[in-house]
């Protein structure tokens, strides 16, 4: 070991870098953060793999360590299955579902990626710093990058992907993630490959947000005219190109031969729809496929402990959202009624019934264990006297009528009919609506009674949504539980959690971040907005053969898989 470890690091220091790097290293240094944590926030603040490696050698007890690159032998096709058919125009600004997620993240790349381990990772973007408050963040380009369709990629392809993705006269869905924090005209080119966000407002995690895991944020040609998607010569930069594609059937994929990347090890790859989760099952076993996109536990059990079969999985903070409207319902604009259907939930049983032990319980807030920003807070177990001591308080005694509606997804069906059943232990008769995906996320997404359009699941008295991973918690908070988020399901509005949000996202410090996601979490048990009954592991399955794939809870990255 280097007798002076920090003397490569005083000289990065003294370079004039920034204060959110200087607060990272001090607080490894301090023992405030552990070895992991370091390296989370290390790679969303972009410092380099040498100052990284100087920094734990000097506080952390030794550098990383980085796997040498496998060689993968090339050829053959990727024949995958997925659920359900993508719905809708398939164009990656109104992205909101898992299907159209499947078919542009296959042949789509980002500015950055988001690993399992929540780091981050270069991937159109070679690098990028913050100025001192993270109000302004400059990404430096990779050079040398085309797109399927064969013109150049540059900064003028990272501004209009960005002026789309904020754009609300287009009814973007990315205003999920950006909405207070990037605005329309705040992306600029300074070169050809130097491109600055000024933000609305400081934010520690903005480049999370640049990632894979705004599945929307696929960067295509400045010359891109939308509804063009998926012709082809693709308008993508991935490893793959589309070549067909055909509504409700599938989709065909040919190796990009000119991917900076290199040489996928698949040829090509083939995607199929299929109805639901059986005949899909039924396509691996049956060896049409050699890959699922996604699979449930409770409807994929056939796959487990077969031994002709791997599972993939990830923990992280996927989830299914009870959202229960506060404005809707009159028997729901009570707290206590709120906190009462919360508490008649077994939840350590559904996760053992639904899950077979790929999940853990939730706690009410999307602050899933995984992420080290969560408050260790008492977990809400199931209280039925409590329950019905709450209704009886909100003068509730009687019951009432409540529906909830969901669609015909994995687990989501039995989940509902687990929450009637435990509803009715407090009074509260549920009926349950089934929608097809098509039905359950159609319609308009602007106006409306809450402004949220008509589409049922932001417009239901109650409802349970299926939401994705996210490296950071912060589209739960500003989507769906900031006062006038566009997928605010519950139209809950709080002003101190607002504060709270806003000052979690600008906070540098793990422990302001800490500090700032217990307030949100208490105020969310308190009103009980929206009900997190489990996170559980994001699961795919294959054929023993395939190797070299992660899977992703935002979507199929493929590019590096070998069959």
């Amino acid at each position: 070991m280097d007798k002076h470890p920090t003397q490569g690091l005083d000289l990065y220091r003294l370079r004039g870098v920034g204060p959110l790097e200087n607060s990272l290293i001090d607080d490894l240094a301090e023992g405030e953060i552990t070895r992991a944590d370091f390296i989370r926030h290390a790679s969303v603040l972009g410092l380099s793999a040498s100052v990284v490696g100087a920094a734990l050698a000097a506080f952390g007890g030794g550098g990383p360590a980085f796997a040498a690159p496998v060689a993968r032998p090339a050829g053959g096709r990727l024949r995958l299955g997925a659920i359900p058919a993508p719905v809708g125009v398939i164009e990656p600004h109104l992205f909101v579902e898992a299907g159209q997620i499947v078919v542009g993240s296959i042949m789509g790349e980002f500015l950055t990626r988001a690993t399992a381990k929540l780091t981050l990772v270069p991937e159109l973007a070679l690098s990028w710093k913050p100025n001192k408050n993270a109000t302004v963040w400059t990404f430096k380009l990779r050079p040398n990058v085309k797109f399927a369709n064969g013109s150049p990629f540059g900064a003028d392809d990272v501004v209009a992907t960005y002026e789309r993705l904020v754009n609300a006269a287009k009814g973007s869905q990315a205003l999920a993630v950006f909405k207070g924090v990037l605005s329309p005209g705040n992306i600029k080119k300074i070169d050809n490959l130097t491109v600055q966000f000024t933000l609305d407002a400081p934010n520690a995690s903005f480049p999370y947000l640049t990632s894979n895991s705004t599945y929307n944020a696929i960067i295509l040609p400045s010359s891109y005219k939308e509804g063009t998607f998926t012709d082809t010569p693709s308008p993508t930069t991935g490893g793959f190109r589309l070549t067909s594609f055909t509504p409700g059937v599938g989709a065909t994929y040919e190796r990009h031969t000119g991917w900076w990347g290199g040489t996928t090890p698949a040829d090509g790859v083939d995607v199929r729809f299929y109805e639901d989760a059986a005949a899909v099952n039924a396509a691996l076993l049956g060896g049409q496929i050699d890959l699922i996109s996604q699979i449930a536990v409770a409807s994929s059990r056939a796959l487990f402990g077969n031994p002709n079969v791997q599972i993939f999985q990830t923990p992280g903070a996927t989830h299914r959202a009870i959202n229960l409207a506060v404005d809707m319902n009159p028997n729901l604009r009570d707290f206590r009624v709120r906190q009462a259907i919360a508490l008649t939930l077994d939840r350590p049983n559904i996760v053992k019934k639904l899950f077979a032990g790929y999940a853990v319980v939730g706690n009410d807030s999307p602050f899933a264990p995984v992420y080290p920003t969560s408050a260790k807070l008492p977990q809400r177990r199931k209280d039925i006297a409590r329950a019905k001591a709450l209704m009886a308080a909100a003068g509730k005694s009687r019951g009432f009528k409540l529906k909830v509606t969901t669609y015909n997804r994995e687990e989501l069906p039995s989940l509902a009919v687990i929450l009637k059943a435990a509803a009715r232990q407090v009074g509260i008769d549920v009926a349950v609506d089934v929608q097809t995906g098509t039905k359950y996320y159609g319609g308009k997404y602007e106006g409306g009674r809450f402004g949220l359009g008509n589409t049922p699941w932001l417009n239901t008295e109650a409802n349970i949504t299926d939401w994705a991973h996210r490296p950071v918690p912060n589209i739960y908070l500003t989507a769906s539980l900031m006062s006038g988020g566009i997928w605010n399901a519950s139209h809950w509005k709080n002003k101190q959690f607002d504060k709270a949000a806003k000052a979690f996202f600008s906070a540098i410090a793990l422990a302001d971040q800490r500090k700032y996601a217990r307030q949100m979490q208490l105020l969310m048990l308190h009103d009980t907005p929206v009900i997190y009954p489990y996170f559980y592991s994001f699961l795919a399955a294959g054929k023993k053969s395939i190797r070299g794939y992660t899977v992703d809870p935002t979507g199929i990255n493929v590019s590096r898989l070998s069959l």
